[in-house]
């Protein structure tokens, strides 16, 4: 299970990670983390209208491989909309 520490590190790389993604032109944004289970969630939307379903999904499976291959093995990105 992440510490706190550990998980301000993760929600971190996650968001540079989505920062660097708007570069590409996929405009997502973190909205919210919690731990359960021994798992650290993260919530995703999108930042912005128009953000195809196909790049939201490859993003986000790219980012939590990047995220295992760190040694960050107990987190999943949630896809969500905003309401």
């Amino acid at each position: 299970m992440p510490t706190t520490e550990q998980v301000t590190d993760i929600v971190a790389k996650v968001q540079k990670r989505l920062a660097d993604a708007e570069r590409e032109g996929i405009y997502l944004k973190l909205a919210s983390e919690s731990l359960a289970d021994g798992w650290l969630y993260i919530v995703v939307v999108p930042a912005k209208p128009g953000v195809r379903a196909s790049d939201y999904a490859r993003l986000m499976s790219q980012i939590e491989r990047e995220l295992r291959e760190q040694g960050d093995e107990r987190v999943l990105l949630v896809p969500a909309l905003e309401e």
